[in-house]
């Protein structure tokens, strides 16, 4: 269960929580502060970096979409279903990473000899190769091929395909990354000498034969660069400690309420899952039914209101339906493993111990009130203004009617793009394209109308002064880089702030 709760990306860990409270625009109602603005740019989308004025476009695209949320509260879109759970979830996600820092980040602490160590690490680079293979028979062959005197080149070599690239089982890092990444690889290579390999280690859908290729190691540093250092090995090296403490936490919290999965539930909800996402042939293999009788004669699982009720998961003297499943499931979107009908199995498992997981946890914050922490307060309503833009967004753009009709006017009229060369490409050949692009352009015009609409109606303000003074801190980037903060942990994986939507770039 490591890291399967609490990881979280420290450097981003409410980075922003005290700063500057300037008013920079006011929105209707919806206040934009200096503090917002920097959060949000800091880890927005590139395209508005490479702007003349980056800052006051990215401001520009807050206040769109702030104004798009106005108008969905208008249209009471925050009463929908899509808005509401997934505000619940992000408030609950909220709150446990307020748990995680209260009960387990409090609990670290570092010596300096242990800092000083860990620095030492981050300056010895190793490069690593492995050998993969799905079972422990194969990998115990493999590595008896390899103490014949097999080259661990060619075996490598024979792995590799268009879809297995080298980067895919190769990697060269920091032995103190590798061993925030891995531990049990890192602890595996220690002692060893170049051009060794370790005995096969299970990972979760194998077993791998690691070989050690090189080990580089800087003895000098600038002073620069060892405050640097100095800093990564702190980071590092509480993330370690507080995965290990929130590991137990965990443990300690489900050895309590016993959770039990149930039978009968565990082979619907696999049903369940298998009628959305797995293939036919997969489906028909490993045996999984398609439909459940019932008084009505053989029906699809999904619309058996009987089935759905069904218990899943007992914990203590509470239990979870499959239907609670499925609600809790739906803003996730976890992916299975389904390389095997075990891997599926064991996939499937692992969120319903997830959801029991989350359900505590999120008990337990609430019950202390951390969901009134102020921070988790403000980040909750800035998820909240996200999902009415989005829910806004989303209901402007269903207005948008196409038909082949009107795509092969479009395809007519627009023809010299669609050549390749000299030659045309028939409307068949290219109507995807067609289509993309014609959708594109009619989100433009309908999103244009609609803000034009709503600067009527919503008092909008910006304080030139507040973006003046945080502009000057800002410069164009012309080669700016797309970076995606994502944050994987926690209740709800996502990206770790509510940033502007890059489809803004589409209106430049």
């Amino acid at each position: 269960m490591k890291r399967l709760l609490f990881f979280l990306l420290l450097c981003c860990c409410s980075a922003y929580s005290i700063g500057d409270t300037s008013i920079v625009a006011l929105v209707g109602n919806y206040r934009i502060t200096a503090e917002d603005l920097l959060t949000s740019y800091e880890f927005g989308p590139s395209f508005v970096r490479r702007s003349h004025e980056p800052l006051r476009k990215h401001l520009t695209y807050m206040i769109y979409e702030r104004l798009l949320a106005l108008e969905a509260e208008a249209n009471s879109l925050q009463t929908s279903s899509f808005v509401q759970e997934r505000v619940k979830a992000l408030e609950e996600d909220g709150a446990v990473e307020q748990l995680y820092r209260n009960d387990i980040l409090s609990r670290v602490a570092l010596t300096e000899d242990q800092i000083e160590q860990d620095i030492q690490k981050a300056k010895i680079t190793v490069s690593l190769r492995w050998l993969f293979q799905p079972t422990k028979i194969e990998a115990d062959e493999c590595q008896k091929i390899l103490a014949q005197g097999a080259s661990f080149d060619s075996l490598f070599a024979l792995q590799l395909d268009s879809m297995t690239p080298i980067s895919s089982r190769s990697t060269e890092i920091s032995l103190l990354k590798l061993e925030r990444d891995n531990e049990i690889v890192a602890h595996s290579i220690s002692g060893m000498r170049v051009g060794e390999c370790t005995p096969p280690i299970q990972g979760t859908d194998g077993y791998y034969i690691i070989r050690l290729d090189q080990v580089r190691q800087n003895p000098l540093t600038t002073e620069s660069e060892y405050t640097n250092l100095k800093k990564q090995a702190v980071d590092i090296r509480t993330r370690i400690i507080a995965d290990k403490l929130a590991d137990e936490y965990v443990k300690t919290m489900m050895s309590k309420h016993n959770p039990v999965i149930k039978a009968e539930g565990f082979n619907i909800l696999r049903a369940y899952i298998a009628s959305k996402g797995l293939s036919r042939d997969a489906t028909v293999k490993w045996e999984i039914p398609t439909t459940f009788m019932t008084e009505a004669g053989p029906q699809p699982i999904q619309q058996s209101g009987e089935y759905l009720n069904k218990t899943l998961v007992t914990f203590g003297n509470r239990s979870l339906t499959i239907r609670d499943y499925i609600r809790w499931y739906d803003i996730r979107q976890f992916q299975f493993n389904t390389r095997s009908l075990a891997a599926f199995n064991s996939s499937v498992k692992k969120t319903i111990w997830k959801i029991v997981q989350d359900k505590l946890l999120s008990e337990e914050a609430y019950q202390r009130g951390l969901n009134h922490v102020p921070s988790v307060m403000h980040e909750t309503e800035k998820w909240r203004v996200k999902l009415l833009y989005l829910a806004q967004r989303s209901a402007l753009l269903r207005t948008i009617n196409i038909s082949d009709s009107v795509l092969l006017d479009y395809y007519k009229k627009h023809d010299k793009q669609y050549k390749k060369g000299k030659t045309s490409s028939s409307f068949q050949q290219v109507r995807e394209i067609v289509l993309t692009d014609y959708f594109n352009e009619q989100e433009s015009l309908v999103l244009l109308h609609a803000l034009g609409e709503l600067k009527k109606k919503y008092i909008v303000f910006i304080n030139e002064q507040v973006l003046q003074r945080l502009s000057d801190t800002i410069r164009p980037e012309p080669r700016a880089i797309e970076m995606i903060f994502y944050k994987p942990g926690g209740t709800f994986p996502r990206v770790a702030f509510p940033t502007i939507d890059e489809a803004w770039s589409r209106m430049q």
